[in-house]
């Protein structure tokens, strides 16, 4: 059987929460009613996604075999060029079945995506947090240039950006971070950087806890992304609450 008749359109949200068991990726990153194109091949789905930096991308989910089709259906319909697909991205343990269908760069990132609903408990070192405003974008871009220059943070380029930041004796900022919402509206923190001079000293914990409380008081739950290399973030978010763990690998589909 051609590999094409083996897709399925998926037209609605409602849809997607059956095949994947309510994933709570797409549920936070997908907006609904869903107006976007999606796809499914047994138990694998495929979703059209604009990123946090408005790129078009696709998100795949599912066990390696049932991607495997998927994959190789939407590479003989040629829907993905059609719609202006940029990027792929897919779970880490179902990459290389995805990748034996699709024509995908070598260049990406391995990352992951984590969720929280709780609102964490106040620790050390919050009451030296201040708001930070477009005036103060120069120090911002500067820290975020030396100590996360990977970051996808784009100061005060996307509405409802809320940046809180620490700053040492001398007035020169030390550590910083941003929660804006994303294209569903849900926040995601971004731009979490302490000064290589400052680090170990709770500062990280300090902005993250700060910001993930606000986001949970304000709209019930709170989400960001890591990239994988990045252990000692990974346990500091574990160790306030965040779960639901989602490791993606992301490449440049190539036309």
């Amino acid at each position: 059987m051609s590999p094409v008749r083996s897709l399925r359109r998926v037209a609605t949200h409602e849809e997607l929460d059956e095949l994947t068991g309510a994933d709570a990726f797409l549920r936070y990153e997908i907006p609904a009613p869903l107006a976007v194109a999606a796809w499914s091949a047994g138990e694998a789905v495929a979703v059209l996604r604009h990123s946090n930096i408005r790129r078009l991308g696709v998100v795949v989910l599912g066990p390696p075999e049932d991607v495997g089709t998927l994959a190789a259906g939407l590479a003989e319909s040629g829907d993905l060029p059609r719609h202006g697909v940029q990027g792929v991205t897919v779970v880490r343990e179902s990459f290389a079945a995805l990748r034996s269908q699709l024509s995908l760069a070598e260049d990406g990132g391995e990352w992951e995506w984590l969720c929280t609903t709780t609102e964490p408990a106040p620790v050390s070192q919050e009451d030296r947090l201040v708001p930070l405003s477009e005036e103060d974008l120069p120090d911002i871009r500067g820290l975020l240039s030396v100590a996360n220059a990977r970051t996808d943070a784009r100061p005060f380029e996307h509405a409802g950006q809320v940046w809180v930041g620490v700053r040492d004796r001398t007035g020169r900022l030390v550590a910083c971070g941003v929660r804006e919402p994303n294209l569903v509206g849900v926040p995601v923190l971004a731009g979490i950087t302490v000064d290589e001079v400052a680090r170990g000293t709770g500062l990280g914990l300090a902005v993250t806890a700060r910001l993930t409380r606000d986001a949970v008081r304000e709209s019930g739950v709170c989400t960001l992304g890591l990239y994988s290399d990045n252990d000692v973030a990974r346990r500091l978010y574990h160790g306030l609450g965040y779960g639901d763990d989602h490791r993606w690998s992301s490449r440049p589909l190539l036309s």
